[in-house]
């Protein structure tokens, strides 16, 4: 995970020639001050320095410190951090100045996660005792009666509770796969990776009796990880499909707008209703419901989108009024 999320963009900031004595009141100084000289960022002012360096200007008084990239790795970060003694750093993007990270926000980022994690295998673990318990209540049915011809219902629900199962447990572990920060990424050809991907749901298409309009304007290749963009796009494809009524549309296009790639899935479904546009991208999300013909979801699908674009620097965003169809953008900066 890179310290992009955790970044403090709101920090505070001195000029480099006044008084130190100025620094030593300000409620910020335990967070780090940027000093700057003609508003240019050319330091970072610690209590540290105020302690070590008793001089009467902030210039004076600023020690060198290493600095960090947007996307460098958390322990990579920490690690910097221990060996230079300093818990706050100045971070930049291609040589821009874009704020300050502390010790103190990675590790409380940290212990969040932690805890999310622990949360999110609670509801795993409770999705997964509905179908399990279906499954033995099924089977203890059919132990003692062991007709087929008179046991085929029970044989294709316990089929789907097993099938459910399954799916969640296959979803958690392809999640932790996918989110991982490697990324192996290939050239490929954007426009033929979506058609191959909307080819594969024919079934699917036409089971429903949806139409499927694509307007691949694209054009180029581009790097990216395959097998991980192959399932964003599945998920969203999956989505729509899961929530779009029998003769409805969904519409696929790609085109190239100010050196950004944008991919845009929208369906004339039920929509996303507005309490829950929230929480959509959240892991194990409550914001999760039965498809127009009963498709179940695992609240993965959504926050796994999410993860894997943002691993290639793009922005997923959802347009929805909540009743008349939902809209997904993807945006990939070609730079």
């Amino acid at each position: 995970m890179s310290i992009e999320q955790l970044i403090n963009c709101e920090y505070a900031t001195i000029d480099a020639w006044e008084g130190a004595a100025t620094a030593r009141r300000s409620g910020w100084i335990d967070s780090g001050i940027v000093v700057l000289e003609e508003n240019e960022p050319i330091g970072l002012l610690t209590a540290s320095d105020l302690a070590e360096r008793q001089y009467q200007i902030i210039i004076d008084c600023v020690s060198s410190k290493p600095i960090v990239n947007s996307r460098d790795k958390i322990s990579d970060v920490l690690e910097l951090m221990k060996s230079s003694g300093n818990t706050v750093l100045m971070v930049y993007d291609s040589e821009q100045f874009v704020g300050t990270i502390s010790q103190n926000d990675i590790l409380q980022r940290l212990n969040s996660n932690v805890s999310n994690h622990n949360l999110s295998m609670i509801s795993a673990a409770h999705d997964l005792k509905s179908p399990i318990a279906s499954i033995k209540m099924i089977s203890d049915m059919l132990h003692e009666n062991l007709k087929l011809s008179e046991n085929r219902q029970l044989i294709d629900y316990l089929n789907q509770s097993c099938d459910f199962a399954q799916k969640i447990i296959d979803d958690i572990l392809v999640t932790e796969e996918a989110t991982e920060e490697t990324l192996y990424c290939s050239e490929e050809n954007f426009d033929d990776l979506v058609r191959e991907c909307t080819d594969s749901f024919a079934k699917e298409f036409g089971k429903k009796q949806i139409s499927l309009a694509r307007s691949l304007q694209f054009g180029e290749n581009v790097w990216i990880d395959r097998p991980k963009f192959k399932r964003v796009i599945h998920n969203l494809l999956s989505n729509s499909i899961k929530f779009t009524r029998k003769g409805g549309k969904i519409e696929v296009s790609t085109h190239k707008m100010d050196g950004v790639l944008k991919l845009v899935i929208k369906d004339t479904g039920i929509g996303i209703p507005l309490k829950m546009q929230e929480h959509i991208f959240d892991k194990f999300t409550k914001a999760k419901r039965m498809g127009t013909d009963g498709e179940t979801t695992t609240g993965l699908g959504m926050y796994l989108t999410k993860k894997i674009v943002e691993l290639h620097h793009g922005k997923i965003l959802m347009e929805s009024d909540g009743h008349n169809g939902t809209t997904f953008f993807i945006m990939l900066n070609l730079s």
